[in-house]
């Protein structure tokens, strides 16, 4: 049997937090503002589809955000507006952005979409969208951030 003392075991235990703590990487708003173009595969009423994503985002130091997401058809059915088959659409976006964590919460302006993500690292989000509805659809894509000149 290991014999061990109380005063080595409260150290351990009050050290090891804060060495792993200071192995987290600080995120920031000024890491999700910009621009992010990558490829999506979504479902909807019309079928499945292939398509350029992209989302522009400005984020503010409290973490809310103003944008734009888009989409345009690569391969597939496409998306529809109303009732008129679709290629492409852009839609204002508002949000929330939790540095803590990573994690992007937006709302379509205009339709009932959600999209929620994370910031994976400083140049890679992961995202879902889900919009119910009458027709309804789901995606998922990964975007990496677009160099700003």
């Amino acid at each position: 049997m290991f014999k061990t003392s109380r005063p080595l075991v409260a150290a351990t235990l009050c050290i090891v937090p804060i060495l792993l703590a200071g192995c987290q990487s600080a995120l920031s708003h000024e890491d999700l503002s910009g621009t992010w173009k990558g490829a999506g595969h979504t479902i909807n009423s019309r079928g499945q589809s292939h398509t350029h994503k992209y989302l522009v985002l400005e984020v503010n130091e409290n973490g809310l955000i103003e944008g734009s997401s888009g989409w345009e058809l690569i391969e597939g059915p496409g998306g529809h507006d109303g009732d008129t088959p679709s290629r492409r659409s852009e839609e204002r976006i508002i949000g929330v952005f939790v540095p803590d964590t990573g994690e992007i919460h937006l709302a379509e302006m205009e339709e009932h979409g959600r999209i929620h993500g994370t910031l994976l690292d400083e140049r890679r989000i992961r995202m879902v969208l889900v919009q119910p509805g009458v027709k309804p659809v789901a995606s998922t894509f990964i975007l990496t951030k677009v160099e700003e000149d």
